[in-house]
């Protein structure tokens, strides 16, 4: 009996490699895997859903559901789990001391809807008290 295939795309890291090089198996399926950078993968994923599983941004998730525009369905595996305190950076010899500092402030990131600045946003605002209104 021919068993059915799987595309799937996936971020090569040491907790997914063991599904991505076949160690792994899908009971029952075939898989097809695609390595690649979460920034391939996600545009890829969202502009013509190629896949049928796909690990995605879950910032992007949110914001293609919400349209009702996604054409996936998540499921609670978050596999690029990290502490995000780590990602934040400031300008060295300058006056930002704590986050409280940051108030009226100009701060860049990459894209507004990246899942690592929408964690930082929560957890300034959660931990902080500092608010993404208050912070340019």
């Amino acid at each position: 009996m021919v068993r059915p295939t799987l595309r799937l795309a996936g971020v090569d890291s040491d907790r997914t490699r063991a599904l991505l090089d076949g160690r792994v198996r899908v009971e029952g399926f075939d898989l097809v895997v695609e390595r690649g950078s979460p920034e391939t993968i996600f545009a890829r994923a969202f502009a013509d859903a190629p896949f049928d599983v796909a690990e995605l941004s879950f910032s992007s998730y949110a914001v293609q559901s919400a349209l009702g525009a996604s054409p996936y369905v998540a499921i609670p595996a978050f596999v690029s789990r990290s502490f995000r305190h780590g990602a934040i950076y400031v300008r060295q010899g300058g006056d930002v001391l704590s986050p409280a500092d940051l108030r009226g402030r100009r701060v860049g990131v990459p894209e507004y809807q990246v899942t690592a600045g929408v964690w930082v946003r929560d957890m300034f605002e959660r931990q902080y008290g500092v608010t993404p209104q208050e912070v340019e």
